[in-house]
């Protein structure tokens, strides 16, 4: 039942009462439309960065390990920029831009984990066959992202893919990454404890891990999703630099063995 006045017209509480609503849901808007500008902002600052720091670190151009360090930094970068164009512009909700988003998407699952494998391979041998997991987890979650395409033009499917598809996915995922980094941290804690730089590669690791537990929260508990996307892929752009900063640890620390072992 409306709250009417003697006039039949809605009593003035009421109207006040729609207008301090409707002005929260604005206000509430401009803060999210400013925060997904803000990550903007510090997504272009981040690829900038860490693509200046990759190609100062990386003395040979064409190794595998430079590909797929140059691979995850624009992929990031990329699906970052889409997430944050289909956000603003609702007119871009359409089936090309997801089929792209997902493309960059799959090239970014794919590239991350083989980077973080091969830094794990500069301390640790192991078999090749390992590095083939992330292409077989990539391909399959990423086709599962057809019930995400569905919601997404149709609004249906969506408690199949929010409540069984993306959970699984969201834990699947970062946990993979989250096993090759603490697999990292107990290889060098074990063979260069020693080593100077150890412990920032060490603190650098534990970093990482904290902001893969954090997309997992966020992922669960923030109900506007198309902002929690853009949120995610500038996490995964911090991830990206933090691994590059990791890198130069070990470049630094390989260095002076070098320079110790020709002094002697």
């Amino acid at each position: 039942m409306k709250e009417k006045g003697f006039d039949g017209w809605p009593s003035q509480s009421c109207l006040s009462f729609k207008m301090n609503c409707r002005s929260r849901r604005i206000t509430h808007m401009t803060a999210m439309d400013e925060l997904v500008s803000a990550m903007c902002g510090a997504a272009v600052v981040l690829a900038c960065e860490s693509e200046y720091s990759s190609l100062k670190l990386f003395k040979r151009k064409k190794t595998l390990f430079f590909f797929a360090c140059q691979v995850t930094i624009w992929s990031s970068a990329v699906e970052t920029a889409l997430n944050a164009s289909t956000y603003f512009v609702i007119g871009l909700r359409v089936l090309p831009m997801f089929i792209v988003i997902l493309i960059i998407q799959y090239v970014r699952y794919i590239s991350y984990p083989i980077m973080i494998l091969l830094r794990l391979r500069l301390v640790r041998n192991f078999s090749r066959a390992i590095m083939y997991i992330p292409v077989v987890l990539a391909t399959i979650f990423t086709a599962l992202k057809y019930f995400w395409i569905h919601w997404a033009l149709t609004d249906q499917n969506y408690y199949v893919y929010f409540s069984i598809i993306l959970p699984i996915t969201t834990i699947v995922i970062p946990v993979q990454n989250i096993v090759i980094n603490i697999f990292f941290i107990v290889t060098a804690t074990k063979r260069y404890e020693n080593i100077v730089h150890v412990k920032s590669i060490i603190i650098v690791n534990i970093i990482v891990i904290i902001l893969e537990c954090l997309k997992i929260v966020m992922e669960f508990l923030v109900a506007d999703k198309w902002v929690i996307t853009t949120a995610i892929c500038v996490i995964g752009q911090i991830k990206v630099r933090l691994e590059i900063e990791i890198l130069s640890y070990i470049v630094q620390t390989v260095r002076e063995r070098i320079c110790s072992q020709e002094i002697t």
